[in-house]
């Protein structure tokens, strides 16, 4: 049976969190980036976001025990404590209902900003999409269908260029910059290329992602990790062309950074993509100007081998908290007491309680599965009569 539980939730953190940090470590040195291309680390940004997308457990997981120091914090928050008469509740019970209305606060707010950034855009912008050259310019780049589904707004809202928007795109220009036909094509054609691969679907994806697992830092480091990719993946489909449109795309983005005061778009951080860092436009143009270097296939084959082994072995294994020490011993599947007096008492709540007198300790659980064998009573006098009259 597939389970959601504190262990399944614990492994997922580990794996993904692991995850994060070698692909951190990628984005850290630019030469090993080039080396394995940013089309391999997207690969493995993807297997993250799966990972945090499926915190189960599943039916062929081997149970590992973990040491008795581990097991007994985790017993603390697995344990349901006695409120009152009416109410068992544990602290991985108050940590679910918090992550649950924490979440659905931020999405909320991402939904709301995102609105609202979208009137304080409109309210403070001229639409452009009629006027040349940028109609003409929108006709050489994609079709009539996505021209209908496509506006431009020139505004001092931003600083470069960037597109917002699911089902209808508003591309964004700066007001405030000269820019010549050339710069504004490349632009264009940047933040087009952007809406046709629907990009702005996985950003948003992503956004919702990090809006859920608002208690983790490093969800919100891969939504940046996975922005920058999305910009590379453009700049190369546009570099592939050749030398001299490399220098003009080039030429175009370097126009538009030194527009940029060093200060964040309000609306970038909610739906937008756009280039806001200039620590960010630096990996781009060393991947750019690395883009010819021989990708080294060991390098690739071992990264991918690591990822795809820590990803796979994430679902084989599940750590789980013992509080019986020695009384316990693992099999391939199932985690049992080796004392023939353990038994389980069902609860009105769909619980058990977990009972083993001799070692004079209990604990409440959801399910029985770790315990296949175990006798399972309605309640203690049931039991004590079992006992006095076997």
């Amino acid at each position: 049976m597939i389970h959601f539980s504190l262990s399944s939730v614990l492994m997922t953190v580990l794996v993904s969190n692991l995850l994060l940090v070698l692909i951190s470590l990628l984005f850290r040195n630019e030469d090993v980036l080039a080396k394995i291309g940013f089309r391999l680390t997207a690969i493995f940004c993807i297997i993250t976001l799966i990972r945090l997308v499926l915190p189960l457990e599943l039916p062929f997981a081997k149970t590992v025990i973990l040491p008795k120091v581990l097991s007994d914090v985790l017993f603390i928050f697995r344990h349901r404590y006695n409120v009152c008469s009416w109410l068992r509740i544990s602290v991985w019970d108050i940590f679910r209902l918090v992550w649950l209305v924490e979440s659905i606060r931020r999405l909320t707010i991402l939904f709301y900003s995102h609105r609202k950034a979208n009137v304080l855009v409109r309210g403070n912008s001229r639409d452009v999409t009629d006027e040349e050259p940028y109609v003409s310019i929108l006709m050489g780049l994609c079709t009539e269908k996505q021209r209908k589904r496509i506006r431009m707004r020139t505004t001092k809202f931003v600083n470069v260029p960037m597109i917002t928007g699911l089902r209808n795109a508003l591309i964004l220009l700066p007001a405030d910059i000269d820019s010549s036909n050339e710069d504004v094509m490349f632009a264009l054609r940047h933040e087009v290329y952007h809406y046709v691969h629907h990009d702005l679907w996985l950003k948003f994806a992503v956004n919702c992602l990090s809006a859920i697992y608002w208690w983790n830092p490093f969800t919100h480091l891969l939504s940046k990790q996975i922005g920058i990719l999305l910009e590379m993946r453009v700049d190369n489909s546009i570099v592939s062309e050749g030398e001299e449109s490399t220098i003009r795309y080039l030429s175009s983005m370097l126009h538009y950074m030194e527009g940029d005061p060093e200060r964040d778009d309000v609306s970038a951080q909610y739906m937008g993509m756009a280039l806001k860092k200039k620590s960010n436009l630096l990996r781009r143009l060393h991947m750019i100007q690395n883009r010819e270097q021989k990708r080294s296939h060991l390098l690739s084959a071992a990264m991918l081998l690591i990822v795809g082994s820590i990803y796979i072995g994430s679902y084989l294994f599940i750590l789980e908290n013992s509080t019986f020490e020695q009384g316990i011993t693992e099999s391939d599947r199932y985690t049992t007491p080796r004392d023939d007096d353990i038994f389980a008492i069902q609860n009105d709540d769909s619980t058990y309680t977990i009972y083993l007198p001799s070692l004079g300790i209990n604990e409440i659980v959801d399910s029985l599965e770790l315990y296949p064998q175990i006798k399972i009573y309605s309640n203690k006098e049931e039991y004590n009569e079992k006992i006095q009259n076997p």
